[in-house]
Formats: C-alpha cells, sequence, structure tokens
C-alpha cells in the first residue's frame, strides 16, 4: 500500500503579495493569522493569495464597472485614492479601538484603588462625580471621554473579580516552576472571633530565582485542630496545584496543634507525603518572629519594661499631663506626636511601644523636668544606657 501523503496547506507557503496585483484594485493586508489580499472596491478578500483568485474576482464582480474603462494612469489615481480612503478608516476605527482600551484602563486602575484602599465598591460612583466636577471646572470639551468610564458598583465588583482571577492564574504559573518550595502557616483569630490560617509559601526555580508570596487566608469557622489546618494546607495546595513532591520545609508559629508528633498539621502532612511516595524529607522550623518572642520572654526585661510603662502611662492616662505633651512635641516639630500605649494581648506592641519612646527620649526627658517628676527613667539605646532622673540625664556607656 502507498503511504497517505498529506496535502500541503497554502497558509504554510508564507506567500508575499506581488504589486503587479494592483492592477486587479487589490493590496496586500495582514489578516488574523497571515498575509491577505484585499479587493480596494469591495473591500471583500480572496481566499488564496494567488493572480488567479484575483483575476477572477476582478472580471466576475467589476468588469463591467466604471473602473474597467479606465486608461493606466488614471488606474494608478484611483488605486493611490482607494488605498488612503482605506488606511483612513483603518486608523479611525483603531483610534476609536485605542480610545475604549483607554476607558477601560481607567476604571481598573480605579477598581485596584478601590480594593487596595478597602474601600466600599459604591464609592466608584462618588468618584466619577468628583471626576465629572473637576471635569467641568477645568476642560468641559472633555466631559464625553471622561464620562463614559464606567465606575459603578457591579463594574467595580467585576474588575476586582477579575483582577483577582488573574493575580491568583499568575500564582498559579509562578508556583509550578518551582523546584522547590517551603510553606509558612500561621493560625491567629481575628477580632470577631473567627479563626484565620495565613498560608506563606517561598520557592526557588532551577534560574535561583527567589519568590516569596502570600498563598491564601483560609477562615476556620468550626475548631482549629491539627486535623483542620492540615485539610485547610491540603485544600490550598490542591487550588494552586502545588507538587508536595518539592516541598522541602514547614514553618509554624509553634502552637501544639502545628508540632504536635501524632496529631499536628506538620506530622500529618509529613505521613500524607510519605503515603503518596514523595521521599523527599521535609524539615519543620519554627518561626522566627516567634523564637523573637520566646526570647523576649524569656529574656529579663522587666526592669526597662516596667519604668518605661510607668512613664508611658503617667504622660497619656492624665488627660492634662497627654494635653502638655502633645502641645510640647508640636512646639519643637518632634517626628512623632504623641507616644503609644503597649498592648499585653499583642506582644509585637511591644516594639512598637519601645520603639515610639526611643525616637521622643529627648522630648520625654523635657517633659519630666518641666513636670519635677520623681521617676527615673532606665532603658538601653544604641550608645548605652539612658538614665533620666528628675533633674537631668547622663548617658552611660
Amino acid at each position: 500500500m502507498s503511504a497517505i501523503v498529506k496535502k500541503r496547506k497554502v497558509d504554510l507557503e508564507c506567500r508575499d503579495f506581488n504589486l503587479e496585483w494592483e492592477k486587479y484594485f487589490f493590496t496586500g493586508r495582514f489578516g488574523q493569522s497571515n498575509l491577505e489580499s484585499q479587493c480596494l472596491i469591495c473591500l471583500k478578500t480572496v481566499a488564496v493569495l494567488k493572480e488567479y483568485n484575483m483575476r477572477r474576482h476582478w472580471e466576475t464582480q467589476h468588469q463591467a464597472s466604471s473602473f474597467a474603462s479606465m486608461s493606466a494612469a488614471e488606474r494608478k489615481e484611483a488605486i493611490v485614492k482607494l488605498s488612503g480612503n482605506r488606511q483612513k478608516s483603518t486608523s479611525l476605527f483603531r483610534k476609536q479601538t485605542t480610545e475604549a482600551d483607554k476607558v477601560t484602563c481607567a476604571s481598573y486602575e480605579v477598581s485596584r484603588l478601590l480594593a487596595r484602599r478597602m474601600k466600599p465598591f459604591t464609592d466608584g460612583d462618588f468618584i466619577k462625580e468628583c471626576i465629572m466636577v473637576v471635569i467641568d471646572s477645568l476642560c468641559p470639551e472633555k466631559r464625553s471621554a471622561f464620562e463614559s468610564v464606567s465606575l459603578s458598583p457591579r463594574t467595580v465588583c467585576r474588575r476586582i473579580e477579575e483582577m483577582s482571577d488573574s493575580v491568583n492564574d499568575s500564582l498559579k504559573t509562578c508556583c509550578s516552576n518551582f523546584d522547590a518550595f517551603s510553606l509558612a502557616l500561621d493560625e491567629s483569630t481575628a477580632m470577631k472571633d473567627i479563626a484565620q490560617l495565613a498560608i506563606f509559601i517561598r520557592g526557588v526555580t532551577a534560574a535561583l530565582q527567589v519568590y516569596e508570596e502570600f498563598l491564601q487566608l483560609v477562615p476556620l469557622h468550626g475548631t482549629t485542630t491539627g486535623q483542620d489546618i492540615f485539610d485547610a494546607v491540603l485544600q490550598c495546595a490542591k487550588q494552586h496545584s502545588l507538587d508536595l513532591s518539592r516541598l522541602v520545609c514547614v514553618t509554624t508559629d509553634g502552637a501544639p496543634a502545628m508540632t504536635g508528633k501524632k496529631k499536628g498539621a506538620t506530622s500529618l502532612l509529613v505521613h500524607h507525603c510519605e503515603a503518596a511516595g514523595h521521599t523527599q524529607p521535609i524539615h519543620k522550623a519554627h518561626c522566627i518572629i516567634h523564637q523573637e518572642s520566646l526570647c523576649s520572654k524569656s529574656a529579663n526585661l522587666t526592669d526597662v519594661m516596667s519604668v518605661v510603662v510607668k512613664v508611658v502611662n503617667s504622660i497619656l492616662s492624665r488627660s492634662l499631663n497627654h494635653r502638655q505633651f502633645q502641645a510640647l512635641t508640636d512646639e519643637v516639630n518632634a517626628h512623632y506626636g504623641d507616644l503609644l500605649y503597649l498592648c499585653e494581648v499583642r506582644w509585637l506592641s511591644h516594639g512598637a511601644m519601645l520603639s515610639r519612646v526611643c525616637d521622643l527620649q529627648q522630648e520625654i526627658a523635657t517633659f519630666l523636668r518641666q513636670r519635677t517628676s520623681p521617676v527615673l527613667i532606665i532603658f538601653p539605646t544604641r550608645n548605652g544606657l539612658l538614665v533620666w532622673p528628675c533633674s537631668q540625664i547622663s548617658l552611660r556607656t
């Protein structure tokens, strides 16, 4: 049996437009996939870029028209004129398309700002109203261009959803290129008593490019056991098409639900990878921020914290002292205008409060000298130990 020979497609021949074919009132243009020939009279295109097709179109469609009786010079002038009209119409459509794209881009930009600032979607109408007021005052001739920008609540919601889907697709593409990655898990409770699991990912590609991204925030409405956290992590990995055979490390906050030997989330994740046939070692690490918290609890900082908290409370808890201190910071043009309270529930406020006290140490010392306070402030700085008595300030290294 003879072998079946596939027919060659004309589109793959990469044919060029011959300028001699202009005598049939045809011109070349780029279509959706390749070069096409278009009739300048009726603006139709032929199926194949061959002289036979153009001659047949001329003889069947325009042979009896007024163009057939033209001389060679008149035909050239007509071809130039028709080509110019075609280019004008094409540029007009292109200009309209470009303006529509700009209007759509402006709508996306405003929607992105609303989402970033966590504003209601209904604020889009208010923003457009403000824009129109400004346009009417400055350049009323451009009102129609700005009026076409759609910022209705439904449009803003749709724009944000599309941008969110685009971000998720980009994140999935990025995760699929990881040769190895690690996960960071942190479970905390929101202000409305809703448990939330934050999942971060850090991966490296074959080109040694490191990416660190926030993967997902999963609400845990029921219990927060190790099994619940493991199920949430597994569902997140499935949604983002993560290959668990490339997982090399899991970082947690050290809670029993995370690090339990039998029912902890990390142990369940390791057992799941082993059952799936993944033999790579998975390391378990403790979060650096929580390590700093444990170090601050084990370190003896009571002498420093008790004195600083006493001074801050003496200024902020009394209305007169608070007003006078704010007036002092405003008078000396301090970088900050007020102090911060310490919240024991949120342990990160320790560092924020101490940093603010360190930045305002001179203002606090001046205020205490003016108030003749018997308080003695002692806390470490970059240059040594700062001592604030009621009468003078000295620096002991």
